[in-house]
């Protein structure tokens, strides 16, 4: 249900606090959160003991996990409404879970976070109930901060202005100038500019065009991948969502809205979910993928986000979701409209309510998860029962024959493996050593976030292109200079951040885990 890539080689997993009788049991307990190696396919199980059902993560500049959020009591699990978690990343193997049961100003249930240039965490919306679509006596139309900034949550016009489609509302960080404090705020149609200092609107947006975006009408929306080529210009692309939330067997959403918040007057414009795509997307995850496209997996062609529905006494039970959308979708965006679009093999895996998928540092895809389901359901119980198999998801760019590049060494580091994330600075031009098995290389690089995943939101993630000047050959490979980001809004600080090197947009091997040193 929630993951994020807390190492270079660990996937933090969190699931639905439950009775499962396939689920491992630790202490005596349902164990519903594990730290899973990449590269030997083990995991060791995590204690918590408070519910994180449907609820959000991002990451401190220190490096320090922070998850909020959840729901009611479930299977020995206490309320974990208020609930604040940290997990360090877990360096020496032996790290848990550190919880503090009552530390929100207040009760939140699909909240969205976000990892900040000054290295908090912003906390937004949610309700403090349950439900199948908000309402005016549980919803929680407040921000609060981590650290705390106030004793009690704040509230904000915008999640009254979006209601009732306003759970798990899209929030991303504007690259503008290095001391602006300026979000891009999204949810139902609605969508702004909102300064987090001031806790003023800078700027009404148009309406996004189509249906609702957010649950249970679920879309996705993402910051285009920035470039220093056009002086990190920001643009946002909503994918998707829901056209009926009474009818499984509505049409999903088959549009998405682009937006250039650069221009005088920026203004939505249409761009369909490619040629020869037979139904929209409900419920999609976007990755961020290193060579500047992003990639649409999971979700469903009609109907609604949330848990199955009971047919009769003799027939399976019916998710509120149906005809799963299979094919993974790629999108380029610095192409001409109309060829921007790519569809892949089919999944032979159905991944609808409770997916997920994040980017790893081999330039592949994690994919897991699928639980439309209150309760466990087998394979003859459910129309789409609960899903244990996790996938590995290969990009074309992986597949095109092209050598990928070794990083050895990066600003006098070599030893690329150890624990600690690499230390730099904002701005800083890094010396980059590679290996490589090609005559005529042609290398770009760039620093990705993976952000936290859950129901189609991707907290916090993005890519950066990074300029790559005097490329030279050496006795090993190739040496070039790779210049960062010059401030924190156009990539926040901390570990957790990955540099990637490209051969002719093919990724290296593995990606570098880069420390960005917190601004003064």
């Amino acid at each position: 249900m929630h993951m994020t890539l807390i190492r270079p080689t660990k996937v933090l997993i969190i699931d639905k606090a439950g009775i499962n009788p396939e689920a491992l049991i630790a202490n005596g307990k349902y164990a519903y959160s594990t730290l899973y190696d990449l590269t030997t396919n083990t995991y060791r199980i995590l204690s918590l003991h408070t519910n994180t059902f449907c609820s959000a993560g991002a990451y401190l500049a220190n490096g320090t996990m922070v998850e909020t959020g959840g729901a009611e009591d479930t299977a020995g699990e206490k309320n974990g409404f208020q609930s604040v978690r940290l997990i360090d990343g877990c360096d020496d193997g032996n790290c848990d879970w550190l919880e503090f049961p009552y530390e929100l100003d207040s009760a939140r249930w699909y909240n969205t976070m976000a990892s900040l240039p000054d290295g908090r965490v912003f906390n937004i919306g949610g309700s403090i109930k349950a439900c199948a679509i908000n309402r005016k006596d549980i919803e929680n139309p407040t921000f609060e901060f981590f650290p705390k900034e106030h004793e009690k949550g704040q509230k904000i016009q915008f999640l009254e202005d979006s209601f009732p489609f306003n759970l798990y509302p899209t929030v991303i960080v504007l690259p503008g100038p290095k001391g602006q404090t300026w979000l891009f705020l999204a949810a139902n149609k609605k969508a702004q500019i909102w300064d987090y200092t001031s806790k003023e609107i800078v700027k009404h947006l148009p309406d996004i065009p189509g249906g609702p975006r957010t649950y249970p009408l679920t879309g996705t929306g993402a910051l285009i991948p920035l470039s220093y080529r056009n002086n990190y210009q920001a643009e946002i692309i909503v994918c998707g969502g829901g056209t009926d939330m009474k009818d499984r067997n509505a049409p999903a959403e088959n549009t998405c809205e682009r937006i250039n918040l650069a221009d005088k007057n920026p203004q939505w414009d249409e761009d369909e979910f490619g040629p020869n795509m037979e139904t929209g997307r409900l419920m999609p995850d976007v990755i961020h993928l290193p060579d500047g496209k992003l990639l649409y997996v999971n979700g469903a062609g009609t109907g609604m986000a949330g848990w199955d529905k009971k047919a009769t006494n003799k027939t399976p039970r019916l998710h509120t979701a149906g005809k799963p959308t299979r094919n993974p979708l790629l999108y380029n965006p610095h192409v001409k409209k109309g060829s921007r679009w790519s569809k892949f093999a089919e999944d032979p895996i159905v991944r609808v309510y409770h997916s997920s998928a994040t980017l790893v540092p081999d330039g592949t895809v994690f994919v897991a998860g699928s639980n439309p389901n209150r309760y466990y359901c087998g394979m003859d119980q459910c129309e789409h029962p609960t899903e244990h198999r996790a996938e590995k998801f290969y990009p074309p760019y992986l597949l095109n024959g092209v050598s990928r590049p070794t990083i050895t060494k990066v600003s006098g580091h070599t030893k690329l493996n150890d624990v600690d994330a690499i230390p730099v600075k904002y701005g800083q031009t890094i010396s980059v050593e590679v290996e490589v098995d090609s005559p005529t290389p042609q290398f770009t690089s760039s620093l990705s976030h993976m952000g936290f995943v859950t129901h189609s939101q991707h907290m916090s993630a993005r890519v950066v292109e990074l300029k790559v000047d005097n490329v030279k050959k050496s006795d090993s490979g190739y040496t070039m200079d790779i210049t960062l980001p010059p401030h924190a809004n156009i990539f926040t600080p901390g570990r957790h951040n990955y540099l990637f090197v490209l051969n002719k947009g093919t990724p290296g091997k593995t990606a570098i885990e880069l420390h960005l040193e917190t601004e003064n």
